[in-house]
């Protein structure tokens, strides 16, 4: 079913996020849920790690699992950047959109100008975060996919059109 997989829930949730701060914060969090499966499916004590915020923050998590080869360079190079911008909004009231790398990293490992995208068709600045979000999203839910045979399905608030 269309309605549990996590990048659809993503978009149908944008519709609440005019703002970076919304966007970013529930990309964010998707991104954070399908780390966590990928952790409950390949980690000894796997309850242990997801219980402990403290000990195994986002990034700890992150790092974890590119370090056991559970995450392609790519898709953790993307994860990485949503986090520092995450990080960034967390301790300023104002995003600098110059000081964020709007490169995008595809599955092959080249990169592209997710800002020379949005410039060609006129998009505001916040449709890179966005881009950013969703673009991400899927690769991750590919990935995941590819590696467990299924999408990474998410179950609570299910959003249907």
């Amino acid at each position: 079913m269309i309605y549990n997989d996590i990048t659809f829930q993503f978009i149908a949730r944008l519709r609440h996020h005019e703002n970076e701060l919304g966007l970013i914060i529930k990309g964010h969090l998707f991104v954070e849920f399908v780390i966590n499966q990928i952790i409950l499916k390949r980690c000894k004590g796997p309850k242990e790690i997801l219980k402990d915020s403290r000990t195994y923050p986002f990034s700890v998590k992150l790092q974890l699992v590119y370090s056991m080869g559970l995450l392609p360079n790519p898709i953790y190079q993307n994860i990485r950047k949503i986090n520092r911008i995450r990080n960034d909004l967390a301790h300023n009231l104002e995003i600098n959109y110059g000081k964020i790398d709007f490169t995008f990293r595809q599955d092959e490992g080249h990169e592209i100008s997710i800002k020379e995208k949005a410039l060609k068709k006129k998009y505001p600045e916040r449709h890179y975060i966005k881009m950013l979000c969703i673009g991400t999203l899927i690769q991750l839910r590919n990935f995941y996919l590819k590696e467990f045979g299924e999408f990474p399905k998410y179950q609570n608030l299910v959003v249907k059109p």
